[in-house]
């Protein structure tokens, strides 16, 4: 039997479907293309879980949680303006593959709120299957 890494999901970037310019899905494999940067999670390390359940229809409902400690003004002007975007989620998984949840067609939406300290945030969403790996 071979050994593998386990490891929390990291790496959390949140791309406002705005600045797409290529979205495609072959297979398992999604193709993305921006213009300019995707916006950082800012994650606390250890805190992102990505959740996934199937409903009787077929769809598969995402949810991916946070937290971030850095409660400023920046901060909260960042989460709004992201808060009124229609969203594509890039992250590495449990096995450190690059993933990608959502897209043009099945955004995600983010949601936070601001208690004890930190910023709780989710970004939920639907889809017709499971997050995509990243190609290269």
């Amino acid at each position: 039997m071979s050994r593998y890494t386990v490891s929390n999901c990291h790496a959390l970037r949140l791309v406002p479907i705005s600045i797409l310019t290529r979205f495609a899905v072959v297979g398992s494999r999604v193709y993305l293309r921006r213009v300019g940067d995707a916006s950082g999670s800012g994650a606390i390390p250890g805190t992102v879980k990505v959740a996934t359940a199937a409903d009787d229809g077929g769809r598969v409902k995402l949810k991916i949680t946070f937290e971030r400690s850095d409660v400023t003004p920046a901060v909260a002007d960042e989460l709004e303006r992201l808060k009124r975007s229609r969203l594509v989620a890039s992250y590495t998984d449990e096995r450190g593959r690059a993933r990608v949840a959502g897209s043009p067609n099945w955004p995600l939406s983010l949601d936070y709120v601001d208690e004890g300290g930190v910023v709780r945030v989710t970004v939920e969403g639907e889809s017709l299957g499971m997050a995509g790996f990243l190609a290269d």
